[in-house]
């Protein structure tokens, strides 16, 4: 979507367009499509479903277009229902392999749990004008800043699900949130990250709410760990 600019959306809610493409984006991505995975692996619904499920949503863009929200440049809605499918078939495999508790599949829904909450706060802060990156890669800065907000968003979840794998106190794992803090600071000083409020006061947010990630996940991990059988 970012990369390749392969549709848009625009749901005119935000003021920014990019912005507002990348809500719409998140509400089919981040929400809709992981709800429907979940309810497919924890049910173990047969595969008739899932092609329900994704002709349905199929059936959602082409509404979407309809109603001027949606627009494609060269996605086609078979690449959709292919997609779809695929990500389905995976979420009742994912259950599977958390249910004989492998430790691969663990870690791995530690670190893309820890990343969607990552990255949520990351876009937030963008909205609502705290802060964004300016790297030089895309001329649109705020493609720009999801694009490398995107990179960086997996580089600082790691770092989270670091401290939750490797310590059991949670007094050491407060280390995580002042070390994905630290990933910002030669960014800012060379330029990367620009903050539009008062540093100080962007630190205190930072650290409050870094915090409150290495607690989700943390609480995340402890239901991720449950699903064995």
């Amino acid at each position: 979507m970012v990369i390749g600019n392969s549709y848009i959306y625009s749901p005119e809610i935000l003021s920014t367009p990019y912005y507002d493409h990348t809500l719409g984006a998140i509400v089919s991505n981040l929400f809709v499509i992981p709800a429907l995975g979940v309810l497919v692996a924890v049910y173990q619904l047969r595969f008739r479903w899932l092609l329900f499920f994704a002709v349905t949503l199929i059936g959602v863009e082409w509404l979407f277009e309809w109603l001027h929200i949606y627009h494609v440049n060269w996605w086609r809605k078979v690449y959709t229902f292919i997609a779809v499918l695929f990500f389905l078939l995976l979420s009742k495999f994912w259950m599977r392999a958390l249910q004989i508790g492998t430790s691969w599949s663990r870690t791995l829904s530690l670190w893309m749990q820890a990343w969607g909450g990552v990255g949520t706060v990351m876009y937030i802060m963008s909205v609502t004008t705290i802060r964004y990156y300016e790297i030089g890669f895309f001329e649109n800065v705020y493609r720009d800043n999801i694009f490398f907000s995107s990179i960086i968003g997996v580089i600082k979840s790691l770092i989270f699900v670091a401290g939750i794998m490797l310590f059991q106190k949670f007094r050491w794992r407060l280390i995580a949130p002042f070390l994905v803090y630290g990933i910002d600071l030669p960014l800012y000083f060379f330029g990367l990250l620009v903050v539009e409020i008062p540093f100080w006061l962007y630190t205190i947010i930072y650290i409050i709410l870094a915090t409150f990630l290495l607690w989700w996940s943390q609480y995340a991990y402890s239901v991720i760990c449950k699903f064995k059988r």
